[in-house]
């Protein structure tokens, strides 16, 4: 999935794995069957900022945040047995 955030006004292109986009928007309690783009592109946004200096360690400071985000065997259980279609 390719995101773009805006941290301080700054463009970030982002580009996540399928499943960890699953894993956050179930994070965030955000409905399984929608485009979830804008909805994970202004969390990140807002959870990666203030920005400091450069792309790649913006990307590597969001990264990290998704990590711990997601980081939660309950969540990834729930994300793959439940709310996956069969």
């Amino acid at each position: 999935m390719e995101l773009t955030l805006i941290i301080d006004s700054r463009p970030l292109a982002l580009e996540l794995d399928d499943v960890v986009a699953g894993l956050l928007a179930a994070r965030l309690n955000l409905p399984s069957n929608t485009d979830t783009r804008a909805a994970l592109a202004r969390y990140l946004s807002d959870a990666g900022g203030p920005w400091m200096l450069d792309e790649n360690h913006m990307r590597k400071r969001i990264m990290r945040r998704l990590i711990l985000d997601i980081a939660d065997p309950a969540l990834v259980i729930r994300y793959l047995m439940i709310e996956q279609p069969h």
